[in-house]
């Protein structure tokens, strides 16, 4: 059995744990705040929450396995529900309800909204960039750019811009801007982000995205159980800055008041420790959130919604009357948001403005795409090398990405590398 300390209490620590936890390791996990959940709880404002990032999830698959692998099935514990899709609203007010999970749907939407579709054989071709990048990228430990070979770079494409692909293969300027504005949302020039990125339209198609009853509160919560459950001895209020390195090893963690011997130590806090040097990379800056409350009598709108005005502007809701707007905008996204047929200013009954600065001192937003060699200049990248694989990170601010899917097939390859403990 091995001594694992976790750093960090949100999805990629509280998943960690729980899975290295039902591999029969003694695990430890850190969590400076007063409770466990991150970002999954939300933000809250004088007693309401709202969601900074949407409260859906593709590859519903990767929840599944977290689960499964840690103990009950998710089934048992919280529901998973499809939701219907997205709808996009553009320039000239015309709209595309896009369903998600479904290819003869989505082919029957785009043709109703523009007259044919030349949407669908392009996400068709993305089913092989996919297929490389899940098995090359998303499923395994990168330790240095020579892990992917040069058939990988080949299939991937790897030199490609997304605003080169846009352009090529998207002869449409709405179909142009379904796939290069959520990426600009993210804090992400399309001319420096490679365009095997775009495979998440074919994950979306193939697998739909789902909202957990309860919302993302309530798989936070299903998590602290799953933690009791495996008897993982969680600490709050627990600041770790600094690791302990003997030898070329990690040998324990240190925070303010205190040190903890590991043998193994699974850094998911944004903030990395002494004596990891910062990586090369740029955060990203994230869009702008502003956060608004609608009265009982609000025009009814579908839960996830872009504008793809100038700016673009996301919004999207967890069933509840409060509504988070993610954009670029200098001026109230409200207003921007009535040039295209939104009309729900009238209706607004409490709204706070998060700009980017705040955002970043809430957390990490991952980092910017400056060309494809951004996927070796994250967190976690050679862990199986340096250290002596005594270190892992998973996390918003890791490899490979910052969102539930990601972040969950992180846990999992790393919790396949360290292995069960000998019986």
């Amino acid at each position: 059995m091995a001594r694992v300390v976790v750093v960090g209490g949100g999805f990629a620590g509280m998943s960690a744990a729980a899975r290295l936890a039902k591999l029969r390791h003694d695990v430890i996990l850190l969590e400076a705040g007063d409770q466990l959940g991150g970002r999954l709880r939300g933000h809250t404002v004088d007693g309401v929450t709202w969601q900074l990032s949407p409260d859906t999830v593709t590859l519903p698959g990767v929840l599944r396995d977290l689960f499964r692998k840690s103990g009950r099935p998710i089934e048992r514990v919280v529901d998973l529900v499809l939701t219907p899709g997205r709808r996009h609203v553009f320039d000239d007010r015309s709209v595309l309800d896009l369903p998600l999970g479904n290819r003869g749907d989505q082919h029957d939407a785009v043709v109703e909204a523009f007259g044919e579709d030349s949407w669908s054989p392009w996400v068709d071709s993305l089913a092989d960039e996919w297929d490389t990048l899940r098995r090359s990228v998303l499923d395994r430990l990168l330790d240095e750019r020579g892990d992917l070979d040069r058939s990988t770079r080949r299939a991937l494409a790897v030199r490609r811009s997304l605003a080169r692909l846009a352009r090529r293969d998207l002869p449409h300027d709405q179909l142009r801007s379904l796939v290069l504005d959520n990426v600009r949302l993210d804090g992400h020039d399309p001319s420096t982000t490679p365009a095997f990125v775009a495979v998440q339209h074919y994950v979306e198609r193939s697998f739909g995205r789902w909202r957990v009853e309860g919302g993302l509160p309530a798989l936070a919560d299903a998590l602290v159980t799953r933690l009791e459950e495996r008897k993982v001895d969680v600490r709050t209020g627990a600041l770790a800055h600094e690791l302990e390195v003997t030898a070329g090893r990690v040998r324990g963690v240190i925070t303010q008041d205190d040190h903890l011997d590991a043998d193994v130590v699974v850094w998911c806090a944004p903030t990395l420790p002494a004596p990891i040097p910062e990586p090369r990379g740029l955060p990203a800056i994230p869009a702008s959130r502003t956060l608004i409350t609608l009265a009982d009598d609000a025009p009814e709108l579908p839960l996830d919604l872009i504008a793809h005005s100038n700016p673009p502007v996301h919004v999207w809701s967890d069933g509840s009357p409060q509504w988070t707007l993610a954009h670029h905008n200098a001026e109230d996204p409200v207003i921007a948001l009535a040039r295209v047929g939104i009309r729900i200013k009238d209706h607004v009954v409490e709204q706070h403005d998060l700009g980017p600065a705040e955002l970043v001192r809430l957390g990490h937003w991952g980092w910017t795409w400056q060309a494809w060699t951004t996927l070796f200049d994250r967190p976690g990248v050679g862990a199986g090398q340096r250290l002596g694989g005594t270190l892992f990170m998973a996390g918003a601010h890791a490899h490979p990405g910052g969102t539930i899917e990601e972040i969950g097939s992180a846990t999992a390859v790393i919790a396949d590398a360290i292995g069960p403990a000998p019986r």
